[in-house]
């Protein structure tokens, strides 16, 4: 398997995760590349017509994109165990999942807005998406996942990482204690520690 990613991507950065943790990270080919709008990326866009990162191609030929479709393939091909087949187990992993994928959506949203040129930025729009972004944070606050990965926790301790990434400004564990000594235990498992962001660096222009 061929999996293109970029090492600023949190998206990408979870499918990583999962493959490390269901043990076939060794049969997943990483491919470092890029997916900005304004900058043509030919080989990915035959691929995926979207265009987006992470993409993954299958030694079949077939192309899965989207990191949730591509972590749920994973954990199939593996019988990994990352989401529950029982219904109410896996409805809770889900919503899990879905809380952190919100939380990079609209942080995604916020780090495009913030690289357009400084007259053309709208502060009320970033204010306007961790508006919602503290909502589901208080809410993780108030039922703190389990330190046992799976296709939810993975998501929201990525989601986490991103935000102390990208956004080092806004502290998102004031007031949240429970949340981010969570944070911290699960920031220790071998498969977050060894897939982290690159140190940051005021000119990077990247928009993961």
């Amino acid at each position: 398997m061929k999996l293109y990613w970029s090492p600023n991507s949190p998206y990408a950065r979870e499918v990583v995760v999962v493959a490390k943790e269901v043990q076939i990270d060794d049969r997943v080919k990483i491919i470092e590349t890029s997916a900005i709008p304004t900058n043509a990326n030919e080989t990915l866009s035959a691929l995926n017509p979207l265009t987006r990162i992470p993409t993954l191609h299958l030694n079949t030929g077939e192309i899965l994109f989207d990191s949730s479709l591509i972590c749920e393939y994973l954990d199939e091909f593996s019988d990994g165990g990352l989401l529950p087949k029982l219904e109410l187990a896996r409805r809770h992993v889900l919503k899990l999942e879905l809380f952190g994928i919100d939380i990079i959506d609209r942080a995604i949203v916020c780090r495009q807005e913030l690289l357009r040129p400084e007259g053309y930025r709208w502060s009320g729009w970033v204010d306007a998406q961790f508006d919602p972004i503290g909502k589901v944070l208080d809410g993780l606050e108030a039922n703190v996942p389990a330190l046992h990965p799976d296709l939810g926790t993975i998501t929201v301790g990525c989601a986490l990482d991103y935000l102390d990434f990208r956004f080092r400004d806004r502290s998102w564990r004031s007031g949240r204690m429970r949340l981010s000594t969570w944070h911290e235990q699960f920031a220790l498992r071998s498969s977050m520690a060894s897939t982290r962001h690159p140190v940051w660096s005021p000119h990077d222009t990247r928009a993961g």
